[in-house]
């Protein structure tokens, strides 16, 4: 015998929100709720402001505005600004993880500036407001300018004390349009204010061992574009009680490179020396960005912890950035078109 559908929410009955967001701090928060409306003629989004001291208590106060129960079954991206995620960024996130009916598979920005704008796209965008920002993300970490991330995984490192949360930074450009301007970079559980642009976002990511489909690097090489496509990265990580050591040997495609020649072995050489070189320099700054913010995205505090424990430090954030990470980069380029 047959029970039925016990658990039935039927969508007619309900505001299906797509994207949230939360602003403010903990005893003053107004959050932002966007789910579609059909219409004989059009389909629209409606945006709902709630206000109250607690992310549960302004999602109660949202809903005393809405003619229908607000339902986060299938919410797709949670959007929080930068002044907010400055604090514990995990006393806005903890509603998720109490209700079974919230997703834990949404995704996660940091949105420079007030959050009204970005709950208000153009006509263009407002069919599919919450799932424009989710493809967005989706987007950006399949070209390895992000680090993948969801509400499940970023409470995942929260509770991590060796590695630490890095988030798509979003903001509006003069068109009032949204435009990833790198990666949020966080130390524990706050947001340090300081970011990776787009192109370190991409090192960060070949760091971290998470490329997406495709990771591309460009540069000028005497004067001319050089454009490369990471086909492979291997990482090695040494540690030693002075200094944790990075090597990585990247296999590379040429994408462009209007000089050409490079069956001529001194130019690929040549090529190759560069490529290294200039890599090699940017992950070190890189690097000095992300000691200076005291925040390992990385996760070089997990291979601390696990393989050389007597050098793992409980206060792993502080000791972070104190110590010395030489990043060494070999260049090997193993196609430079279609044919060869």
């Amino acid at each position: 015998m047959l029970v039925g559908c016990w658990d039935e929410r039927l969508y007619k009955n309900s505001s299906v929100i797509s994207l949230s967001g939360f602003e403010g701090r903990i005893g003053d928060i107004t959050a932002y709720y966007a789910y579609p409306q059909a219409t004989t003629e059009e389909m629209k989004t409606i945006v709902i402001t709630g206000n109250g001291v607690s992310a549960r208590a302004v999602r109660q106060d949202a809903e005393l505005k809405v003619e229908q129960t607000l339902d986060l079954s299938v919410l797709s991206t949670v959007l929080i600004s930068e002044d907010t995620a400055k604090e514990d960024i995990y006393e806005y996130i903890d509603i998720y993880y109490r209700d079974a009916t919230n997703p834990i598979t949404s995704k996660m920005a940091i949105i420079q500036g007030e959050l009204k704008p970005f709950f208000e796209l153009s006509e263009d965008f407002q069919s599919t407001t919450g799932e424009f920002y989710n493809r967005f993300i989706l987007s950006l970490e399949e070209n390895s300018l992000v680090i993948p991330f969801t509400v499940q995984t970023a409470g995942s490192i929260l509770f991590e004390p060796a590695q630490d949360l890095a988030l798509p930074y979003i903001k509006m450009d003069e068109e009032n349009r949204p435009v990833a301007d790198g990666i949020a970079l966080f130390s524990g559980r706050s947001y340090t204010g300081k970011n990776l642009s787009a192109t370190q976002g991409v090192l960060l990511n070949i760091l971290n061992e998470s490329l997406g489909r495709t990771a591309r690097i460009n540069y000028l090489y005497e004067g001319s574009p050089v454009s490369i496509l990471i086909n492979r990265a291997k990482r090695d990580v040494n540690v030693t009680e002075k200094e944790i050591e990075i090597n990585n040997k990247l296999d590379v495609v040429i994408t462009e490179f209007p000089r050409d020649h490079l069956r001529e072995r001194e130019i690929r050489t040549e090529l190759q020396k560069f490529l290294s070189e200039k890599i090699e320099k940017d992950m070190n700054e890189m690097m000095g960005k992300l000691q200076e913010a005291k925040s390992d995205a990385i996760g070089l505090g997990r291979i601390v912890r696990a393989y050389h424990p007597r050098l793992y430090k409980e206060d792993w954030s502080e000791h972070f950035s104190t110590l010395n990470i030489p990043i060494n980069v070999e260049v090997e380029i193993v196609k430079t078109g279609i044919l060869y």
